[in-house]
């Protein structure tokens, strides 16, 4: 069973695994690993959610700067994908921030486009970032 819940201070060392693990066995990642940022440092002034286990053992995050309704992260462990972590970390947001949501996805991500356009996510805009061309999403929910 999946809880959500906010993170906690106590969360900080798992929130950074979890998020190098992504971007550094991320195809489409064009950083060097000693180049990606701190989770802390990227999501400073950011509302984090965290989906986990019945150890409470924390197996994706999620990021959200709550005013522009803009989900700036969202990562699954790479050993806990494929469970609907990221859906149910989705679906509890939509009990607490309003639609419109954006977000940014690199073109390159072609898992994560899968997934967002299977929720109804559409494209709104295409531009490019450090990591390449990206586009930036809209979802009008509910999902």
């Amino acid at each position: 069973m999946t809880t959500i819940r906010r993170a906690s201070d106590s969360d900080a060392n798992t929130l950074q695994t979890i998020y190098q693990k992504c971007l550094v066995e991320a195809t489409w990642q064009q950083r060097a690993a000693e180049a990606i940022s701190s989770f802390a440092d990227v999501t400073h002034g950011e509302t984090v959610w965290v989906a986990v286990d019945v150890r409470d053992h924390v197996l994706a995050v999620l990021a959200v700067q709550e005013g522009d309704a803009y989900i700036h992260h969202l990562y699954v462990d790479p050993q806990a994908q494929a469970q609907g972590l990221g859906r149910a970390l989705l679906q509890h947001l939509q009990t607490y921030l309003a639609f419109p949501w954006r977000l940014k996805c690199v073109a390159q991500n072609h898992a994560a486009l899968k997934f967002y356009r299977h929720l109804g996510w559409h494209e709104s805009e295409q531009g490019h970032g450090e990591d390449g061309v990206y586009y930036l999403l809209e979802h009008t929910g509910p999902l």
